[in-house]
């Protein structure tokens, strides 16, 4: 019997608590000690650590509960690739909010991820509200056998686009998430389960600002979370 794969891609680092994690490595930090310290020191990252802890399902949030939850779907801006815990946007709004957060960012994460993980997830959650930060560019996941690819344009090489068709067809994960999609479409999947259902985008014109910098020096920093999550807040 064919049963869909809702797994995060950080699943394999369920329980635990790692003190850095994909582009926030400590070889880019100690590497930006030496090329870019002012710039670390203006974002105030100098000697400054934090951990990334993951529930028992790999997500970057605590547990899930049966109390009043909002749901994040998203990519590392969502997930909060280079910041702690405290200062990303889903766990400040969830605190103004008071609601549990149920956070399933996945960095470098496609549409296609967040879809995938919010139809397996939104009836165990039962979440009051979800909000989406549609990643940026074009973005696919890929289920292939054994484990999950995400590929990006801008990043991967042409190679991989040359097996894509390979891939694609040869787990019924894809074809089954494709289909479901479309028709979930048609059904109109947030309004039959009452959700209040928001969409940001992270492209031009977004409302999400990189003003400051993330450890990594590469995402969106503290105070630029903080203003989105206001802005968010003022959409609920």
């Amino acid at each position: 019997m064919f049963n869909p794969n809702y797994n995060s891609h950080y699943k394999i680092y369920a329980n635990q608590s790692l003190d850095w994690l994909l582009l926030d490595s400590q070889k880019l930090y100690e590497k930006n000690l030496k090329e870019n310290y002012q710039l670390l020191e203006t974002n105030n990252w100098i000697n400054k650590s934090f951990t990334y802890k993951f529930n028992s399902h790999g997500f970057r949030c605590e547990e899930f509960t049966n109390k009043p939850t909002i749901m994040f779907l998203g990519c590392s801006f969502t997930f909060g690739v280079g910041l702690p815990l405290y200062d990303i946007w889903p766990e400040i709004i969830s605190k103004k909010l008071n609601m549990h957060c149920a956070n399933l960012g996945q960095p470098a994460g496609a549409n296609d991820t967040a879809f995938r993980l919010c139809h397996g997830w939104i009836d165990i959650i039962n979440p009051q509200i979800i909000c989406l930060l549609n990643p940026p560019g074009i973005r696919l996941e890929i289920i292939d056998e054994t484990y999950m690819r995400l590929i990006n344009p801008a990043r991967n090489n042409i190679e991989a686009y040359k097996m894509f068709y390979k891939d694609w067809s040869r787990d019924e994960n894809n074809n089954y998430f494709n289909t479901l999609k479309n028709n979930l479409a048609i059904e109109n999947l947030c309004k039959t389960r009452n959700i209040k259902f928001l969409i940001f985008n992270n492209e031009e014109n977004s409302p999400f600002k990189k003003i400051d910098l993330a450890r990594d020096l590469q995402h969106y920093g503290v105070t630029s979370n903080q203003l989105f999550a206001e802005h968010v807040l003022s959409k609920l």
